[in-house]
């Protein structure tokens, strides 16, 4: 369940599902400024079915901060190779264009933690 949500804050969007790697590249590491979290799933795998919901809730507590959720199928999309046949998520943590950090797996709030981190907003 994959769907991009019209609301009031322009600069974000719940969730975006890449499905190329040319889509990866100017969704993610061609845009500045923005914290990116990505997550890299198989769809036979429960855990990355059941972090969803976490998704949603880190997304809406967000605010106005500058932060975009992606999702990529690791074993449909090119250039994830290392992640393929894994059963639990990984989390890749992107800002202006480079990965910054990671979370393996469903630890909520280790993921939670790092995106407040790298999605605050200077005063």
């Amino acid at each position: 369940l994959v769907r991009e949500l019209s609301l009031p804050s322009a600069a974000m969007s719940f969730q975006i599902d890449v499905k190329t790697p040319e889509a990866f590249k100017s969704e993610i590491t061609e845009v500045p400024g923005t914290c990116q979290v990505v997550e890299l799933y198989s769809t036979w795998s429960g855990p990355c079915k059941a972090i969803i919901s976490t998704f949603k809730r880190i997304y809406f507590d967000a605010g106005d901060r500058p932060l975009k959720f992606f999702t990529v199928d690791a074993e449909k999309v090119g250039g994830f190779d290392e992640h393929r046949k894994g059963c639990q998520p990984v989390f890749l943590i992107y800002k202006d264009g480079k990965v910054i950090d990671k979370v393996v797996g469903v630890m909520a709030p280790a993921l939670e933690k790092k995106i407040a981190e790298y999605s605050a907003v200077a005063a």
